[in-house]
């Protein structure tokens, strides 16, 4: 995307300029009624749209027993919560990253420990472009989102492609 007033070309879905560091969010933003078929539904289809899976644990459940229910319910995450607050997100990149080889640590040790703290969260009423966005620019496979009740539940880039191979184009 080209700086309107420095003239610098940055990469596509800056905020502002690299180089003068103008505001670039009113340029070149997608309209849905300027589009068709996928990107229309990807931009005015909200969360709700797309299938979620949710598995919430305490900050102190051991992190052994975490990666044990992840395994058997098959989820990428578990959102960990205290008092229905979110605090953090315990993911296998959490696993792979903080639980093997030198850093290991014992069973006793609490997910808390272990889990990445206060996560970036999306509204159920978010668009999927909104979700896909904030995954490719955090580089997330997973990310919770916030029901209109209170309650939380996650998506990932599974759900939001399977959102997308279900739709008939």
């Amino acid at each position: 995307m080209i700086c309107p007033s420095c003239g610098y070309d940055n990469i596509e879905g800056v905020d502002r300029c690299e180089e003068c560091v103008t505001p670039l969010l009113s340029l070149d933003v997608p309209r849905a009624e300027a589009t068709a078929g996928l990107a229309r539904s990807v931009m005015e289809d909200d969360l709700r749209q797309i299938e979620q899976e949710f598995l919430g644990v305490s900050p102190d459940t051991p992190a052994i027993e975490v990666i044990r229910k992840m395994k058997e319910t098959r989820l990428g995450c578990a959102l960990v919560l205290e008092d229905g607050k979110l605090v953090g997100i315990f993911t296998e990149r959490d696993v792979l990253n903080k639980l093997t080889g030198k850093k290991a640590t014992t069973d006793t040790t609490a997910v808390k420990d272990l889990m990445s703290a206060n996560p970036e969260t999306l509204h159920e009423t978010d668009s999927v472009a909104t979700a896909l966005n904030k995954m490719s620019m955090g580089r997330y496979r997973h990310i919770p989102v916030r029901k209109s009740d209170g309650a939380y539940s996650v998506t990932s880039i599974k759900h939001v492609l399977k959102y997308i191979a279900k739709a008939n184009w």
